[in-house]
């Protein structure tokens, strides 16, 4: 038996996504309807009901921890998928190149993603590593992700995840200080450090080559860096050390691929899986059936379904769902075993166009292999979700597709 896990991010909406209808409902879809045809469909809780989620919370759920147990923080996600070598003791973050603009002795934000920077990262990623801070004992790393994501780590003495963030989440306002959520020593060190290496960070990328370059060019110049989601080092107990099988993860986002990493799974890169709308979908399925070739079961994380949504596009996120079905599952399941294969797929989080941001909506999931009682539903989306024989759940998708391989444990005698 295999596995496979298949989650298009922020994959939910709602009938006010595009003429009352969500954006899955209005895509065309044929090959996913097919398979739910052919299995079970129900509503999943990505947490629990009425608990609006993040995606990594929503992840670590749905593979089947629980994170009011073992969250600390994005941070730790965020290094971990850019290969950062987090040791215990370290504080890590998730940050962002921006866009600020000095005005009266304050960093006023311009654009929080500047820009969607799509060129130049690593180099201002050596320009930020070469900044010396005057805390002693502490030392730093900054490592370029995707686009305009990065991931900050902090090393050193008395350090501590308990401090706020400098993002304002808004535009037109100032950048925030960081500031101590906790009384003592470590918390004040730890804001201390961050608000003198992002001041400096302004300094270091204000006129460096790749800003004015961009400037000429009209665009927005990443000349700051936005940090938030600090963490340290959470004890995840691996996929593994529970059933007893091994995992791959494919994933372009840092994040996806930093918790999978934390759970025991092996990731394995893929040419042309930017993380966005534009990633090479045909290449994941590929990768998908060269993966199970070698491993028990594969999780496959599909990131553009949310970029769409942040961006309130129902166009874009419409037209990215019919090419996860046109190029992901078509592909796919033309390859693999159906006979020996168990496979789910959901979506992270609800992330309706309307409001541009996650909520607290379920969403649709399915379940497919020959283990796996049929039901009456015959298209995939939120509405028929409602009508599934899976009724609605909460979490542990990863669980349940390792349990429809009979390589769940017992739980008692």
């Amino acid at each position: 038996m295999k596995g496979i896990l298949v989650i298009a991010d922020g994959l939910g909406g709602r009938p006010t996504d595009t003429n009352g209808k969500t954006c899955l409902e209005a895509a065309k879809t044929p090959v996913i309807d097919g398979l739910a045809r052919r299995g079970a469909v129900g509503l999943l809780d990505p947490i629990g009901p009425g608990i609006r989620p993040g995606s990594d919370t929503a992840h670590l759920s749905i593979l089947g921890y629980d994170p009011y147990e073992i969250y600390t923080g994005r941070g730790v996600f965020e290094c971990l998928g850019v290969d950062m070598d987090v040791q215990v003791g370290d504080i890590c973050f998730r940050a962002n190149f921006a866009t600020v603009e000095k005005k009266d002795g304050d960093l006023i934000v311009v654009d929080r993603r500047a820009g969607r920077i799509e060129s130049g990262q690593r180099d201002l990623a050596d320009a930020l590593n070469a900044i010396s801070v005057d805390v002693p004992g502490v030392s730093f790393e900054f490592r370029a992700s995707t686009q305009h994501r990065g991931a900050l780590l902090l090393r050193g003495e008395r350090l501590s995840r308990h401090v706020g963030e400098n993002d304002p989440h808004a535009t037109g306002t100032p950048a925030r200080p960081f500031e101590a959520l906790e009384p003592g020593e470590a918390a004040e060190r730890t804001a201390a450090v961050l608000n003198e290496l992002t001041e400096k960070s302004f300094d270091a990328l204000a006129d460096h080559p790749v800003n004015v370059a961009r400037a000429d060019a009209g665009e927005l110049p990443a000349n700051y860096v936005l940090a938030r989601g600090a963490a340290d080092c959470p004890h995840i107990p691996s996929i593994e050390s529970m059933y007893g099988v091994r995992g791959a993860v494919i994933a372009g986002g840092a994040l996806y691929r930093g918790v999978a990493l934390a759970c025991g799974m092996t990731p394995i890169d893929v040419p042309g899986a930017t993380g966005g709308l534009d990633t090479d979908l045909r290449a994941k399925a590929d990768a998908a059936i060269r993966a199970l070739g070698e491993y028990d079961y594969v999780f496959v994380h599909i990131k553009g379904t949310d970029n769409a949504g942040h961006d309130q596009d129902a166009e874009a996120k419409r037209g990215f769902i019919e090419r996860i079905d046109a190029e992901f599952f078509a592909p796919l399941l033309e390859r693999i075993d159906a006979a020996q294969t168990h496979m789910a797929f959901t979506g992270d989080h609800t992330t309706p166009i309307d409001f541009g941001d996650h909520t607290h909506e379920p969403v649709p999931v399915l379940f497919a292999g020959p283990n796996v009682v049929p039901d009456r539903v015959e298209t995939f989306d939120e509405r028929e979700a409602g009508r599934g024989g899976l009724g609605r759940f909460s979490g542990r998708v990863l669980p349940m597709v390792l349990g429809y391989n009979n390589w769940s444990p017992k739980f008692g005698s």
